[in-house]
Order: structure tokens, then sequence, then C-alpha cells
């Protein structure tokens, strides 16, 4: 029942006509990288005269405009047509969908990882070549500050193409927690150890050492190539030798991987991926990883992929076990008077013992949970009645595994939220 509410409080979305959706380009300052870094935004119809929340998807190539230029497609369509007609069919909701800079506008050097060698770089976008910490440390946080998102991982997507679809399965292997569902259209994935199983020997993986893709790379992987750090960064490798609590984190996310239907294309290395996750127990939505016959290395196939999987995306937003969390993000309850305040956690991060603290202006029956960053309940702090004034509350986090947490505040007429952080110092 709680699964057919959410999905009708958010297809609801779509009942009522306002102004056309647009695609905007801004720019922000990303302190990792220490350049100004810009990305394209689809803003659904409406977005500029409601107050609702919506879902987000990241859809990841290099350049930030080519998820959105038309002038790349056989058709002239692009991905903003793709999510109009699915959300005007009453297919899926509304979202905001991102196009960010995953690397450089011109010349040498793909971006995406942390680059070892950026100074071989030749672009003046790369600045201090630190993509990964970009990406999670200064565009997610943007977005979820900038624009309504629900900023919780189990509304929160990511999908990809070539190298973007590399971009997409690295970024949420390596940071399970961050993305509830994960496309990927004709990866540039790694081989499992470096190794392309057709010839023989160790480190022949032909798409990262003997292509255009290696001269590319080398501001990533450095010269000579650092094979550790390859391997550090190839998702095979990280989902096969992921320990038990990290796999159980992957687990909880949903893969939609499809690819070309060609050998020229990145079809033998996404089976073996696909393989990879069948392996751990966990299906890709593409029962025939195939995206369809004669599917081709292109922006026209890209579109495809994004119209079957933005379906699927929607479908995970709306069935995960945080399901309750993306209703209250869309229907937060709270009043103008903002008569209650939640504070910041201290200290923040926590190793053991931390204070929350509230303030209510009258009597009140405050409700206070702590959540994983899975959005699942795991404490009840307090529930009952408390005087006006502000209140204190000691909270041990001794023996919680590290990570981000929640602490959400419930009373009649408010619902607020904070995040906290573990770090056990061991």
């Amino acid at each position: 029942m709680k699964k057919q509410i959410l999905l009708f409080l958010l297809l609801a979305f779509t009942t009522v006509a306002h102004a056309q959706s647009v695609v905007e380009t801004h720019t922000f300052y990303s302190a990792a990288l220490g350049v100004e870094k810009s990305y394209l935004i689809y803003l659904p119809d409406g977005y500029s005269s409601d107050t609702a929340h919506y879902p987000s998807v990241y859809f990841l190539r290099l350049v930030e405009t080519e998820w959105f230029d038309p002038q790349l497609r056989s058709n002239g369509k692009t991905l903003k047509d793709v999510a109009d007609s699915l959300i005007a069919s009453g297919t899926i909701g509304k979202m905001i969908l991102v196009g960010p800079s995953t690397g450089v506008n011109t010349g040498i050097g793909f971006g995406i990882v942390n680059m070892l060698r950026p100074d071989l770089a030749t672009d003046s976008l790369i600045g201090t070549g630190e993509f990964e910490d970009y990406f999670f440390q200064d565009l997610i946080p943007h977005i979820d500050s900038a624009y309504r998102t629900i900023p919780n991982w189990c509304a929160r997507g990511v999908d990809g193409f070539s190298l973007g679809g590399f971009a997409s399965t690295l970024y949420s292997l390596k940071h399970p927690g961050v993305f509830s569902s994960v496309g990927g259209y004709d990866g540039t994935l790694m081989w499992y150890n470096l190794d392309y199983p057709v010839t023989p020997g160790p480190w022949d993986d032909k798409n990262w050492f003997s292509s255009g893709i290696a001269t590319a790379a080398v501001p990533m992987f450095g010269s000579p190539t650092d094979t550790a750090y390859m391997l550090a960064h190839s998702v095979t490798n990280i989902l096969t030798q992921a320990d038990p609590v990290t796999l159980d984190s992957i687990r909880q996310m949903s893969f939609h991987i499809s690819c070309g239907s060609f050998n020229f294309t990145n079809r033998e290395v996404n089976k073996k991926f696909v393989d990879s996750l069948a392996a751990k127990g966990i299906v890709n939505s593409f029962p025939n990883v195939v995206l369809q016959p004669g599917a081709i290395h292109s922006y026209d196939m890209a579109d495809e992929h994004a119209r079957r999987t933005l379906p699927m995306h929607w479908a995970t937003f709306a069935s995960f076990s945080c399901a309750e969390e993306i209703i209250l993000g869309i229907n937060n309850v709270t009043t103008a008077s903002q008569s209650i305040m939640l504070f910041q956690n201290y200290p923040n991060p926590v190793c053991s013992m931390t204070t929350i603290a509230f303030e209510v202006s009258e009597k009140s029956s405050i409700k206070i949970d702590i959540y994983d960053s899975f959005g699942k309940k795991i404490r009840e702090l307090v529930n009952g009645n408390f005087p006006s004034g502000k209140h204190q509350i000691q909270l041990n986090m001794a023996g919680f595994p590290d990570g981000v947490y929640y602490y959400r505040l419930e009373s009649a007429t408010q619902i607020l939220t904070k995040k906290l952080l573990v770090i056990s110092g061991d």
C-alpha cells in the first residue's frame, strides 16, 4: 500500500499543466578542482510554479552538454525529449535530470577519477584533477541545495553512456549509499584484472592499453601506467573483491546495464560485468544485456537506453525501503512560524557520544528517530511531550559502522531532518 501511495503522490505532479520543461546551464565553483564547472539541468514541467521536491538522476558522459545536444543525434532529439514524452504519457513521474562535466571539454584528459597526473592534461578546466571528489563533495551537495531534489540516496540515480557508463558504475560501486538506481549504456569498462580474455598475457585490456583511450587516460592513471590504481577503478574488480559489508550495500542498489550488439561495441565487457553482478546475487533489469538487435555505440542508442531506464529508475525510487522518506520529502509538513528548531549534533563527526538539541516555543509532542543511509530506522531516540524551551539529548553511536546517518524530528506541525557522520577513529 505504501508503494502505491508513493507512486500516486509522485505521478500526481504530472496532472497539472504548467510551463514547459526547461534545460538550463549553470556554473558553480568546485573547491575540489579549484575551478568553475558547468552543468546542464533538466527541470520538469511546473518546477518554477510549484513547491514539490523531485527525485534526481545524473546522466554522465564527459562534456556536460552531450546528453542534451541535438546535433549529436540523427533525429535532433535529446534526453529532454525522452523525459518529456515519458512524463506526458504517465510512464514516469517528474524528475530532475543533471548533465555534469566529468572530464575535459577540449584536449587530453578524461577526468572521472582523482587524477594521478593532472599536469599531463591539456585543458584548464581540469584544475587539480580531483574529479571524484568534485562529483561527490561539490556537485551533488550543490544540486541538492540549489534545487528541490529529494536529497536522499533512495531518490537519487546515476546513468551514463560510454565513458559515462564507466563513470556511473564506478561511482555507484565505490560510493554505495549515494545512489539507489544505476544505469549504463555500452560503458567503456575495464576487463577483470585488466586482462582481455581473447589474447594471452596480462595487462592487455584493449580499451585501456591499446586504443585512443589509453592516451587520453594518461592523466588519470599516470605515465608509466599505475596498474594498481587502475585496478582500484575497475568495476568488476571492485565488485568481485568487495567485503561482505560493502557487498551488502551494493546489493541495495538496482542495476540497469545494457550494451551494443556488435563486437566493436563494449558488448563483451558489459556482459562480463553483468555476469559478475549475477554471481553476487544481483539481478540486472535488462533480461538481455544487449539493448536491442543492431544497437551501436551512438547517442541515438544512448537515448533509447534512457527511454527504457528512466522507468526503471522511477520504479526503483517508488519501491525502495525508504519510500516513506520520499513521501516525507515531497510532503514535508512545516509551519511558516518555524516554531520548532532542530540543531546540528555536536560533535560531528561522531566517535561515540554526541548531543542532539532542539527547541520548541510551546509544549509539543516530539518524536526523534535515527536512520541509516538507506533510510532504515535503527533507533527511536525520544517520543513524548516536551515543555517550551531548548532540550538536549545524548546519543551513543559507539559500535555503529562508520558512515552517514540521519536523525529526524517529527511533531504535529513539522518534520525536520539533520545528517550526522560516524567515524570510529580505529
